[in-house]
């Protein structure tokens, strides 16, 4: 399915995906395999993720957590008629850091 994934929620997955790889070989593929498990569900059921917030025009971001590793989270809204993934949020991070990325 078609969609977007801002450049800082990327390397927010690079990052996490990395940092796990180090810890133990094999836990950072199965942090992205997570990751795309997730988000394929979400891209099919856009409104069964947890209201996160709102876009500037109203529309609704949704927090999906991950299965397997469920500090992690993706935070989706549609922006200008594309899913796009807003953030690849760690519960341990500062609430909304990543309002500034709707533009």
């Amino acid at each position: 399915m078609i969609h977007a994934i801002h450049p800082e929620a990327l390397a927010e997955l690079d990052e996490a995906s990395t940092w796990y790889e180090r810890e133990e070989p094999g836990l950072g593929v199965a942090l992205v395999l997570d990751y795309r498990e997730r988000l394929t569900f979400a891209l099919n059921a856009p409104s069964a993720g947890a209201l996160a917030g709102k876009t500037r025009d109203g529309g609704e971001i949704r927090r999906y957590r991950l299965q397997q590793f469920r500090r992690y989270a993706i935070l989706l809204a549609s922006i200008r008629g594309v899913p796009t993934v807003l953030a690849f949020e760690h519960s341990s991070r500062r609430p909304g850091y990543w309002h500034d990325r709707l533009g």
